[in-house]
């Protein structure tokens, strides 16, 4: 009697052994799983921060454009105020103001992006 329930002992001690190690193999793979999830959030995050980082310098160079057409409109609107200057009468003089804020807006254009291609923005 006792060599059977020294038996039956032996096989639930095996039984409970197993089930541990299989235990052990799912908790393994489980954090293998999570760290591969980790992973793919790492990476995930890193694509975003790089698409942010490309949309702000987007925009900054928008920004840019505007403040370069800002000035030219100013000048425009300066002219445009019909203040007498004898400027007006001049037959190329239309062209030379035209000409002048063209140059203008691309050299303010030119400064800013220079300026922030110095400070590594752009």
């Amino acid at each position: 009697l006792p060599s059977d329930l020294e038996y039956e002992h032996d096989e639930v001690e095996l039984l409970f052994e197993d089930y541990l190690l299989q235990m052990d193999e799912i908790v393994y793979s489980l954090r293998a799983v999570q760290s591969s999830v980790r992973n793919t959030e790492e990476v995930v995050e890193i694509e975003l921060d790089l698409l942010r980082n490309r949309i702000l310098r987007l925009e900054l160079l928008m920004e840019l454009t505007g403040l370069s057409v800002g000035c030219g409109a100013a000048i425009t609107g300066l002219f445009g105020m019909n203040l007498v200057s004898r400027v007006e009468v001049h037959p190329r003089m239309f062209y030379y103001t035209s000409g002048f804020i063209v140059v203008l807006m691309a050299s303010v254009m030119f400064a800013a992006i220079n300026f922030c291609g110095f400070d590594s923005i752009i």
